[in-house]
């Protein structure tokens, strides 16, 4: 439900952002996060709970507004790069989040400040509650240091010439390029979230793994995304380029699968675990990072009009892509999984790599030309 929803909103708030610029919709999507984490600090009805996800899911914007930003601020050439601290900070969040929210819902804020209760607090509001703190400073120091960045390059740069204007095949071969990168993020959303979210399924069922060894797994999981993303993206990016990273990725996310294929009724089978995780791990620390800087390369400078490679509404439409991938991708994996066991989701996993693969290596499905700054 909370992907649909983005898939939904995504390109809306694109749009919103080239009209009235990136720091007033970030600050509004996060008074829609705060507004969601006060209803969740009081939901002791699923009812409820599921009210506060709507609303997150219909405000959460700050990934796509933060990709737009770095965006405004940062060359072509180190667009990549800069990107790349984005999906460090998921990887970090992603290893350290998952266990202070476990922990913090182990206090019972109920029994600490019982005269709370007849407000609706109930035994997990604590982690709401921090979470709302959070929400409230984060938003605090983005109002006070965050600048408007839709007009940044421009004022950098300084110069009373015009930039050189797309021509109409600049365009056409941009936009071409656009859809095809939409596409593929969708389709390895698709293929990546469906194994994300059966990985829990194949340690409980089949390793039989406590919370605490599922929790070292993922943990290992995001350590190993983060350190790929810092010490071989950042590094590689500029003398590589995004798509062969990207290709890399896309490889390692089919071996990541081959290998928890074999994690059934083979000999070892904690070493073809922890092999696919490290190459998914790889991949998770590549491949969407790349494919949306390749996306905003496509995406013109010139913020005088909106068309339709304005950075938000295209890196809009981009990650509303991904989220149909994902909103999609677990409900197909998990029937597979329960219906025909994980070789059958893992083997259908791999084969169904070689064709995005294929499509994404053909020198057909994105121009190779320089992009022009403009």
């Amino acid at each position: 439900m909370f992907s649909m929803l983005q898939y939904i909103v995504s390109p809306i708030m694109g749009r919103l952002s080239d009209k009235y610029g990136r720091r007033q919709v970030l600050l509004l999507t996060m008074i829609g996060n705060i507004l969601s984490t006060f209803i969740w600090l009081f939901a002791r009805s699923f009812n409820v709970f599921l009210l506060a996800r709507i609303i997150a899911g219909l405000s959460e914007g700050n990934v796509q507004l933060s990709t737009a930003i770095i965006s405004d601020v940062t060359s072509l050439e180190k667009r990549s790069r800069s990107l790349a601290l984005i999906g460090i900070a998921f990887a970090v969040a992603f290893t350290v989040g998952p266990a202070l929210g476990a922990w913090f819902a182990s206090v019972d804020l109920s029994e600490l400040c019982p005269s709370l209760m007849k407000f609706g607090i109930y035994p997990y509001s604590m982690a709401a509650l921090i979470g709302l703190v959070l929400l409230l400073i984060e938003t605090s120091y983005l109002w006070y240091s965050l600048p408007e960045t839709i007009r940044f390059r421009k004022q950098v740069q300084n110069t009373p010439t015009p930039s050189q204007p797309l021509t109409p095949d600049d365009v056409r071969r941009r936009s071409h390029n656009l859809v095809n990168l939409k596409r593929m993020m969708c389709v390895y959303s698709f293929l990546f979230s469906g194994m994300e979210f059966t990985l829990v399924f194949l340690t409980f069922n089949v390793f039989d793994y406590t919370h605490m060894q599922q929790g070292k797994l993922l943990g290992y999981m995001g350590i190993v995304s983060a350190l790929v993303q810092g010490g071989y993206v950042r590094r590689s990016i500029q003398k590589m380029g995004e798509k062969a990273i990207a290709l890399q990725g896309m490889v390692a996310c089919q071996i990541g699968l081959f290998c928890l294929f074999f994690t059934i009724g083979t000999v070892h089978p904690v070493v073809w675990l922890y092999s696919g995780v490290t190459a998914l791990a790889f991949a998770s620390g590549t491949v969407a990072n790349c494919l949306t800087g390749l996306a905003s390369i496509q995406c013109s400078e010139d913020t005088s009009k909106e068309t339709v490679l304005s950075k938000g509404r295209a890196l809009g439409e981009f990650r509303s892509y991904g989220q149909l991938g994902r909103a999609f991708g677990p409900i197909f994996a998990c029937t597979l999984y329960w219906m025909f066991g994980p070789q059958v989701l893992y083997g259908c996993g791999v084969l169904f790599m070689i064709p995005a693969i294929w499509t994404f290596y053909s020198p057909s499905f994105i121009s190779n030309e320089k992009i022009k700054s403009t």
